[in-house]
Order: structure tokens, then sequence, then C-alpha cells
């Protein structure tokens, strides 16, 4: 069983890879097609959704053991939340516009930013902390949690159902 840094770090990474293929475009400045825009656009709202799926299953899980049993976790995990509310607030600033819109490429890097600090905060001020007072079967069980929170979460009906042929994911995170 993977403990919750395996877990968080394997959604961590697979959030980190859409964002870098989002990065590299095309984009309607560099001369997107409206196909590639489209592909672009259903990748950006799977992203939003997952990491806001994942924003979630940290508040619920992560941020309660890390106030429980990390000395100072209370400051750590108010600044994580608030980065993960501004990242929220980007993501529904983003959400409704189309990858031609203008701002669509600001926010998108805006977001993109937010979220590569935030998983830099977690995993250079938080994890260590956390791994330092939890017991491995304390760290696996809370992986354990975060697994099937995940699982629980991927079983409700997708929030885009109707905005994706058939439901269809355009990634997947784990």
């Amino acid at each position: 069983m993977e403990d919750v840094f395996e877990v968080l770090a394997t959604d961590h990474e697979e959030i980190r890879q859409v964002l870098a293929e989002l990065e590299k475009g095309p984009t309607a400045a560099t001369g997107a097609c409206e196909d590639q825009l489209m592909l672009r656009k259903m990748m950006t709202e799977e992203l939003i959704v997952e990491e806001a799926k994942h924003d979630e299953i940290e508040r619920t899980q992560l941020w309660s053991a890390v106030r429980e049993h990390v000395p100072g976790g209370e400051q750590l995990a108010d600044r994580a939340i608030c980065q993960q509310l501004e990242i929220g607030e980007l993501a529904a600033e983003l959400d409704p516009l189309d990858a031609g819109d203008p701002g669509f490429e600001e926010l998108l890097t805006a977001f993109t930013q937010a979220g590569r600090d935030h998983f830099d905060f977690e995993e250079r001020h938080v994890w260590p902390r956390l791994r330092a007072v939890l017991t491995m079967k304390a760290a696996s069980e809370l992986g354990r949690r975060i697994v099937q929170g995940r699982q629980a979460a991927a079983e409700l009906p997708h929030p885009r159902a109707s905005a994706s042929p058939g439901g269809t994911h355009y990634g997947s995170f784990g």
C-alpha cells in the first residue's frame, strides 16, 4: 500500500504533466486551429475538475492530519488552504473562457504558476514535517483514505458530462 506521500506525489506529477503539455501550446496566438483550441479547452476543463477533486481530498484528509500531528500545523494548513482557494478563484475565472478568448492564456499561466507554487510549498514545507511525525502505519493509513476518497469522487457523475462528448475524461490524474 502506498503511503500518503507516494499517493500525493503521483497526483502532483500527473497534474504537472498536464500543465507542461498545456504550456507547450499550441495557442491562439501561435496559430492553433479550431480543433487544437477545442482540445486545449477540454484539457483545461478536465484539469480544473481534477485539481478541485485533489484539493477537496487534501482539505478533508491531509490538512486535518497536518493540524493534528505537526507542530505549527495550523499555520501550514491555513497557508496551503489559502493557496488552494486562490487556485479555485483562478479556475472559476478561467473555466467559462474558450481557449481563443482574450485573457485565457494569461489566466491559464496564473493558474499554472499558482498550482506549481502550491505543490512546491506542500512538498518542501509540509511533507517533511508530516513525515517526521507520522509512523509508517499512519502514513499508509492516510494514503489509503486518500485513495478511497479519490475513488469515491471518481464514481460521482462527471460535472462536465454535458460539455464533453459522452462525458469522456481527457486525462487520468489517478
